[in-house]
């Protein structure tokens, strides 16, 4: 396994929700949470979420896991659990209206910060 691939990863998820929405998108985050918290290789998370007025919520996702060679796994463990379950994600996300972006991350030392 390479260094990059045994090195934390942060996944971070932005979404724009609806007021009306709201109640049933975290439904969704719970569940998923509940479903990656229980896979090997999942270290940490965190939800966030900011009340933007009355035309959206935001709210960001923080996953923390041990490292590349674990997301795959993650993301089919969490598809089996929605096929399970009968849910289209991305169907409820668009009718919904929900707006969504996904990035990574990687733990940066302060000294290689500097570096760059």
């Amino acid at each position: 396994m390479s260094r990059l691939q045994q090195a934390p990863v942060v996944r971070v998820n932005r979404f724009s929700i609806p007021p009306e929405a709201r109640d049933e998108f975290m439904k969704l985050i719970q569940r998923t949470h509940e479903v990656i918290r229980a896979q090997p290789g999942f270290l940490d998370d965190m939800i966030l979420e900011q009340n933007a007025g009355t035309e959206t919520f935001n709210v960001i996702t923080i996953l923390q896991l041990e490292g590349e060679h674990v997301l795959q796994p993650i993301i089919a463990a969490v598809a089996r659990s929605d096929e399970a379950a009968g849910i289209d994600r991305q169907a409820l996300s668009r009718s919904l209206g929900v707006e969504s972006s996904v990035g990574f991350y990687s733990p940066v030392v302060l000294p290689q910060l500097l570096a760059a």
